[in-house]
């Protein structure tokens, strides 16, 4: 009888402690919600344009880096004595990047597109079938890389520099680790509205 005593002076206690912790809370402030039609600032809710902290942008990269340093591992060891070799001779489907050693190649998708873009390999890849095009995104990095090509060759190169090599452009430029690059609040002054017709914003 004794041993019940303090197991129901605990329970009747602990009860107590939750209904006044629940009765003193105060309110929760209430959210705004966006009128009808209305977007909440940064974009839909899910929409992977919306910028992260820099703590979850910190812990999405590490795992995206681990993948991808995993998926690149596996792969210079399944291409081990051919590294040297044009990537177009050891992976099927090069459509950019030929000439260029299959080593290397591995190392520009690891630390240059996926990098850049804060991705892992299967967010433009088939994982294990990486020589299929069935994702849009590997066809949308085929033309942004002919992009930057261009920039560097037909614009940056002709950019005054008496530091050296001319400067370049490359995914980083403009995705700063984000899939789909961020566009910053506001428009910059003399910016048109969207549809609006030239000369409208200046």
């Amino acid at each position: 009888m004794t041993e019940r005593v303090p197991a129901a002076v605990a329970a009747v206690s602990s009860i107590v402690i939750l209904v006044y912790a629940c009765a003193t809370a105060p309110n929760p402030t209430p959210t705004q919600q966006p009128a009808a039609g209305q977007q909440m600032p940064g974009g839909p809710p899910g929409d992977p344009r919306v910028p992260l902290t820099d703590s979850a942008r910190r812990v999405r990269d590490s795992l995206n880096a681990a993948r991808r340093d995993s998926a690149s591992a596996t792969m210079l060891r399944s291409i081990a004595g051919r590294e040297n070799q044009p990537a177009e001779s050891v992976f099927k489907n090069i459509k950019i990047l030929k000439g260029v050693p299959a080593g290397r190649l591995v190392n520009i998708m690891n630390m240059g597109f996926g990098r850049s873009l804060g991705v892992s390999c299967g967010f433009c890849h088939v994982p294990g079938k990486w020589d299929l095009d069935d994702k849009e995104e590997k066809n949308t990095a085929r033309l942004m890389f002919a992009m930057v090509q261009t920039i560097n060759r037909d614009y940056m190169a002709k950019v005054p520099n008496d530091r050296g090599a001319p400067p370049v452009v490359n995914c980083f430029t403009c995705h700063r680790g984000n899939a789909h690059p961020i566009q910053p609040e506001g428009a910059p002054p003399g910016s048109r509205p969207p549809g609006a017709p030239p000369g409208s914003g200046d």
